[in-house]
């Protein structure tokens, strides 16, 4: 409990430090070329670009702490329960596919580009808990953060389908061995510095072998073992180093260095098929995705579930607040200005969304229970 009470208390603390991050970086971005993030470094054969090592290094630690968290959730937390699993896992798809179904055909019915429809998925955790911490809805906490660390293992697998490349045997089969090796030294010692190095050779490998760092990432964190130490929960260790370093400096950097270029906001670009179709798609789609899949859930598992229709539709309503997945997708979808555009959207989706969930928590009625 108390672990799962410091990663609410992080993931929370986070969506307050990432809202002026953002407003800085656009504000910046405003008055200075932000060409430099996009130039292209070399460093021993190496080539890459500063928002590139973002998202294929820095994002990683993001992308561990989530493996930790869906682990701990199996292991400790609501997930045990598995109906509650099934609820949760039939909340998470739907609320992804239905939003990206609407996308791809509002899109392709107005003869538009279809790319771009993953950017509608992902869920924003600390978003989601900052905004349960001002409506007072401490019951939801642990089926949205099951729900959406759920969602952004989704994401990562989709992520690993989209933008798969050549496979590189060697390099693969060594990062096999790398993942045994940091499972077996999970379960015969306890330094947290000597799993990180490890895991860090194993972002490398993961990059040279073509496979997606987020999915390698994951799995770094689902194979920290049990220690065989009694009384020593590793994995409650390494989740205590990884969600802090995550929500306090990985994401607001990758927030920042994302969001950092010169947007336009004329009505033109507000009104373009593409971020109208994002914020639309998104402030319907991902909630009724959500509603339809509690629902479904409660109907397959014939579970209690623990909160109210109108709780479960305010559920839905804050599963439209995504930026950090959100971003990703749109820098590995689109480039130049509609990679703007893209992101564009993103940003007006989470003040939209979050009147939505405004009105949904406001409004009288609707307190029926989901499950008697």
């Amino acid at each position: 409990m108390k672990t799962l009470l410091r990663v609410m208390r992080n993931e929370t603390f986070s969506a307050y430090i990432l809202i002026p991050i953002g407003l800085l970086s656009i504000a910046l971005g405003a008055n200075f070329n932000s060409h430099f993030l996009e130039q292209t470094h070399r460093i021993s054969g190496w080539h890459f670009t500063i928002r590139e090592a973002t998202l294929d290094y820095l994002l990683g630690f993001f992308f561990y702490a989530i493996g930790l968290q869906l682990r701990f959730e199996l292991v400790h937390g609501s997930l045990q329960n598995r109906k509650v699993l099934v609820v949760s896992a039939l909340s998470a798809g739907m609320g992804m596919a239905v939003p990206a179904l609407i996308f791809y055909i509002y899109n392709r019915a107005h003869g538009s580009p279809t790319t771009g429809w993953g950017i509608t998925m992902a869920t924003d955790l600390p978003f989601v808990l900052a905004a349960l911490v001002v409506f007072k809805k401490n019951n939801l906490k642990g089926f949205v953060l099951a729900l959406a660390t759920i969602d952004d293992i989704g994401s990562v697998i989709v992520l690993s389908i989209l933008f798969k490349v050549h496979i590189d045997m060697l390099y693969l089969l060594a990062l096999v061995a790398i993942l045994a090796i940091y499972f077996m030294l999970s379960y015969l010692f306890t330094s947290k510095a000597l799993l990180i190095a490890v895991f860090i050779v194993g972002l490398a490998l993961a990059h040279q072998s073509g496979i997606q760092t987020s999915l390698v990432a994951v799995l770094f964190g689902i194979f920290t073992s049990n220690n065989r130490r009694a009384g020593v929960d590793l994995q409650a260790k390494m989740l205590g180093l990884a969600e802090p370093a995550s929500a306090f400096v990985v994401i607001p950097v990758f927030v920042f260095i994302s969001l950092f270029r010169r947007y336009d906001f004329s009505p033109h670009a507000i009104g373009s098929t593409l971020v109208l179709s994002l914020i639309i798609v998104r402030l319907i789609g991902k909630p009724a995705g959500i509603f339809l899949g509690i629902l479904l859930g409660k109907a397959v598992t014939r579970i209690r579930i623990p909160f109210t229709t109108a709780e479960a539709l305010l559920i839905g309503a804050l599963g439209t607040l995504g930026l950090d997945v959100s971003l990703i997708f749109a820098q590995k979808d689109f480039a130049g200005t509609a990679q703007n555009l893209a992101i564009l959207g993103i940003l007006l989706t989470i003040p939209a969304g979050l009147v939505l969930s405004t009105l949904v928590h406001f409004f009288p009625g609707g307190h029926g229970k989901v499950a008697e």
